[in-house]
């Protein structure tokens, strides 16, 4: 099981610590991962509940800075008054006090901050670790606790944090050997929401069925005439010589079906030219330097899962257009036409001349069904510090609402060795499109 909270961005805000207590609260007791461990409880007054905060704090300190980065943009999390199923909290100790307790076994190299969130009448304290990074020294334990030596190097495995071995400290070494610059990023989806595919289809069909035995039905009547005006008396008048209607009621009937037939290919068209521009159906990435370095030529590939496709070509070609038309529906059975004596093969009505298309800009992504949808960004460039918002990106979700969705993503840069992975999560919103007046301009009724 996954801890149930939203892990594609930092958790330092009061609300978001909150949301984690209850996370872990609600979490298997399997749940503890690289970036997080948490205490039933602890006295913080005592070596041993010390020594255990000092432990997280160093472990969690000597992750890899691609590893830690998968999860809260690379944040450690140590809670300390709460477990998977209990909500005990902890007898406070002030902060500052706690600082410098700590401190003295940890030293001044690890950024961390304690925080105490006050949760159902209990206080829980949250120990924020800040993210490791390429080049960090080897953190180590500089003064004596009650089992471990100082010199001791602590690293933090998947649900414990244990004395590092031979591997840890090859690894350890290796992040301190990082001379050239690494690459970092924080990807997220914000809002971390999609909107489902709306019923285009559906919806288009009962309109269909609702139009149809009113069509059928429909019998024209003639309107009352001014007295003393004479449009299309029996010499003809302003609008011609009235034609009674030749259908037979089996032709009509025809025209009918014929007619809904197109109206069904129109609407559904003009649905999907809606949904193609609704911009709560796509996803928006965002992507995030934290570091002091500049970025160039990134590459990025995120992979949406489930039930999720993507705009094919030709439909986002049939779609560049404007809104699509609808027909309009025959005139009732019996309406007369006229013939009219007005010629206007005479008239000039000028040249037309139509305005220039000028051709769009593609999109700055290509994207592949493969199975789901797999997008590949274009090339970019992300000064230092800065936060960029990539192109949306329309999707077809068929998921139900409050499904969450897991994208994984990768990433490389020109002149730094190696790929950074990732992942953040995405959930399924109801669709907000509004079909109602889909048949709206043009549906016939006269």
């Amino acid at each position: 099981m996954v801890l149930p909270i939203d892990t594609s961005a930092p958790l330092l805000r009061p609300s978001h610590l909150t949301d984690l207590v209850r996370a872990v609260s609600l979490a298997d007791p399997d749940d503890e991962h690289l970036w997080i461990e948490w205490k039933s409880t602890l006295d913080l007054n005592t070596s041993a509940g010390l020594e255990q905060v000092v432990k997280a704090i160093i472990g969690l300190a000597n992750r890899e800075p691609a590893a830690a980065g998968r999860r809260a943009g690379g944040y450690g999390y140590l809670l300390v008054g709460v477990e998977p199923g209990s909500i005990n909290g902890v007898a406070t100790m002030d902060p500052e006090k706690l600082v410098g307790k700590v401190r003295s076994y940890v030293g001044t190299a690890i950024s961390w901050t304690p925080e105490y969130i006050a949760v159902d009448g209990k206080q829980v304290l949250v120990v924020i670790v800040d993210p490791p990074q390429p080049g960090d020294p080897i953190h180590i334990l500089r003064k004596q606790t009650e089992k471990f030596k100082p010199a001791t190097i602590f690293v933090r495995h998947t649900g414990r944090t244990d004395p590092a071995n031979p591997d840890d400290f090859d690894k350890l070494q290796a992040r301190l050997l990082q001379r050239t610059p690494s690459l970092q990023l924080f990807v997220a989806a914000i809002p971390s929401t999609v909107e489902e595919a709306a019923d285009i289809q559906g919806t288009v069909s009962r309109w269909v069925d609702e139009r149809r035995p009113g069509l059928l039905a429909a019998r024209y009547h003639s309107g009352r005439r001014e007295p003393g005006i004479d449009l299309v008396g029996a010499r003809g008048g302003l609008l011609g010589q009235q034609v009674p209607d030749s259908r037979t009621e089996e032709q009509y009937a025809e025209e009918v079906e014929q007619f809904l037939h197109d109206a069904e290919e129109a609407l559904v068209h003009r649905g999907a030219w809606d949904l193609l521009r609704h911009e709560p159906a796509s996803l928006n990435v965002t992507v995030t330097n934290p570091t002091d370095v500049g970025f160039v030529g990134v590459r990025l590939e995120v992979h949406v899962s489930g039930q999720v496709k993507s705009y094919s070509e030709e439909l986002v070609e049939a779609l560049e257009d404007d809104r699509p038309n609808v027909p309009r529906a025959p005139k009732p059975f019996g309406t007369p036409t006229f013939r009219s004596p007005i010629q206007l093969s005479g008239f000039n009505f000028g040249s037309y001349i139509p305005s220039p298309v000028y051709p769009s800009p593609g999109p700055s992504y290509t994207v592949r069904d493969t199975g789901s949808v797999t997008i590949e960004y274009d090339d970019f460039e992300l000064r230092a510090e800065e936060t960029k918002t990539l192109e949306l990106v329309p999707l077809l979700v068929h998921e139900k609402p409050g499904t969450t969705l897991t994208a994984t993503w990768s990433a490389t840069a020109d002149g730094i060795r190696g790929r950074i992975t990732g992942e953040f999560a995405i959930t399924v919103a109801p669709s907000t499109l509004s079909l109602e007046n889909l048949a709206d301009e043009g549906d016939g009724d006269e």
